[in-house]
């Protein structure tokens, strides 16, 4: 068998239990074939999950190390690694978590997940140098209407249905976890890096809405138009105005164009 070849069915063993390796092995009374295979197969599993576990700690927490270890198999055999860095392992956890049929009635696991990944996403993206108030200030009044604005790559927004924040921050500081449970308004949570440090913080629907705008590449206009189905026209400029002011102290627009 060559060595392509040799390496493949040594794959296929560890991921499908696939038996064309088999022949291929040395064994002895001491240890046998098959236990020589199930050291791997067992120790890629493990090392697998070990590495879902450093990206949801929290999720471990509240389901469980036993529960964790089930779910992390059977996401490793649906969606096996595919990137050369381990760090980006899990991605899709959350979509199985809505899939499974022991977690599917539980939706804020599935959130929590969004959550924990969304933290490492912002922790992880570019470091990109954040827009001034002192940039603004050379802008023209007829030109700001037209004006669009850059968010952080960091910024991850959420849509929350259960109470899952309140989840996070208590597993996050070592407290017993209160009954999750869904939640009779949806929350839009945002989640972003400023001064190195991850952050996050609930928006009430007026902001959410005005921060989707800009994100998705609106116009100051266009926010102050959305801001008017929640605010009278006469008061959405200035209250367009410091929501912008605080996004920019918090650091989470790059640029404006």
């Amino acid at each position: 068998m060559e060595l392509a070849e040799l390496q493949r069915a040594f794959q296929h063993h560890v991921l499908h239990e696939g038996e064309a390796i088999a022949a291929q092995i040395n064994a002895s009374a001491e240890m046998p074939v098959a236990m020589r295979l199930e050291v791997y197969s067992e120790a890629y599993f493990a090392r697998l999950t070990e590495a879902l576990a450093a990206g949801y700690p929290r999720l471990q927490a509240l389901i469980g190390e036993e529960a964790f270890t089930h779910l992390g198999r059977h996401y490793i055999q649906e969606h096996p690694s595919t990137n050369f860095s381990v760090r980006w392992f899990g991605d899709r956890l959350c979509t199985v978590l809505r899939a499974h049929p022991e977690y599917r009635e539980q939706p804020w696991l599935a959130e929590l997940a969004q959550w924990e990944w969304a933290l490492a996403e912002a922790f992880d993206a570019a470091d990109t140098a954040p827009l001034t108030l002192d940039a603004l200030a050379s802008v023209a009044p007829s030109q700001w209407p037209s004006l669009q604005f850059q968010c952080h790559p960091s910024l991850q927004r959420l849509l929350l249905r259960s109470n899952t924040a309140v989840l996070f921050k208590a597993l996050a500081d070592d407290l017993a976890a209160p009954a999750a449970a869904a939640l009779e308004n949806p929350q839009h949570w945002i989640i972003w890096r400023q001064d190195l440090i991850t952050r996050y913080r609930e928006l009430a629907d007026d902001e959410a809405l005005a921060l989707v705008t800009v994100c998705t590449g609106g116009t100051f206009g266009e926010m102050c138009e959305a801001l008017c189905e929640h605010h009278d026209p006469e008061v959405v400029p200035l209250t367009a105005a410091g929501m912008l002011k605080g996004w920019i102290a918090a650091q989470m627009i790059t640029a404006s164009f």
